[in-house]
């Protein structure tokens, strides 16, 4: 961290030794001519955390490069007066609205929706319960292919033999010759289904469970630990509820906004004439006499719909549910 803060101050300073000659030309592109001042300006336009990537030489020279393809490319959107096109018309004037509403309700709901450290803590200790993990045990475990192996290695764990040393020796877990067969601590629900059942019946530490079938093979498991359930603190979910409670008051802000401000204008509907253009339907679109296309008969995989990004979980802060192989850590 004090690294990258060093880095910084450095590129910093090497923007501002640049600036000293601004008035001369760094490159000419046909007839136009791009002073220091003018590339220091697209400089500042770059946010702070990428101002590293153009602190080096070859970072400007990319970035010089960039700038020279935009010169040009604006150059020939204006020999075929692009900027008069009807279509480029239409959209700007969609953009223009779109950036002019996004710049007032950003105005709006930044000085409505403040959040205090009360406000968070409040919120915490109403809903402490959606912060509450449930309690996770640590196994160790020897993994072999057939029962009678498993038979075998149970023996030598009853004649007193170390469990790590003989998971590191039989297991067929890839780690475990490096972890002696450990898999870390986990909560119900998050391990194959026989796996699981057999380990959180165990309730000392040190305790070995009987030989354990699963779609990997043969198991015993020792009991390593034992996390009791418990809240996550306050600080560790500080940003999360604010995030949480931010969304919502940003929510109220422009609902009351928008509410207020329909009740302040005069709006005036003609009911009639959405009826009469709702039982006309839409326009019917002109069909054209065409061959129908040849079908893709090759057996190439389709791509799949993306899926739809989960949102913030509200209820619990532990890891989503899923069956996972028991693998060393």
């Amino acid at each position: 961290m004090k690294n990258a803060a060093i880095c910084l101050c450095l590129a910093l300073c090497l923007f501002a030794c640049d600036k000293k000659d601004d008035s001369k030309v760094l490159v000419t592109i046909n007839d136009d001519k791009v002073t220091m001042k003018e590339f220091n300006k697209e400089l500042d336009k770059i946010p702070m955390n990428m101002k590293m990537m153009v602190a080096s030489e070859s970072g400007k020279k990319s970035y010089l490069d960039r700038l020279i393809v935009k010169k040009l490319l604006l150059a020939e959107a204006k020999k075929i007066d692009i900027e008069k096109d009807k279509d480029f018309e239409n959209r700007l004037a969609e953009i223009r609205e779109q950036l002019i509403i996004e710049s007032l309700l950003k105005k709006k709901l930044t000085a409505g929706a403040n959040i205090t450290e009360e406000d968070l803590q409040k919120y915490y200790d109403k809903n402490k319960e959606k912060f509450r993990k449930d309690a996770e045990i640590n196994t160790r475990h020897i993994l072999v292919k057939s029962e009678e192996e498993a038979r075998q290695v149970k023996e030598k764990l009853q004649a007193g033999e170390n469990f790590t040393e003989l998971a590191r020796k039989y297991s067929i877990d890839p780690n475990a010759k490096v972890t002696g067969g450990e898999v870390g601590f986990h909560p119900k629900g998050t391990l194959l289904p026989e796996y699981e059942a057999a380990a959180f019946k165990l309730t000392k530490i040190g305790q070995t469970s009987g030989v354990v079938k699963t779609q990997f093979g043969y198991h015993i498991i020792r009991l390593e630990g034992i996390k009791p359930p418990a809240y996550v603190p306050f600080a560790e979910v500080k940003d999360f509820i604010k995030q949480q409670l931010l969304q919502e008051k940003q929510k109220e802000v422009l609902d009351k906004y928008i509410e207020e401000l329909k009740k302040s204008a005069k709006i005036t509907i003609n009911e009639d004439l959405l009826k009469d253009q709702a039982a006309a339907g839409p326009a019917k679109p002109e069909t054209k006499d065409v061959k129908p296309e040849a079908k893709d008969t090759k057996p190439e995989a389709k791509e799949a719909p993306a899926a739809k990004p989960a949102g913030p979980k509200t209820t619990t802060t532990t890891p989503p549910k899923k069956e996972t192989v028991p693998q060393s850590k």
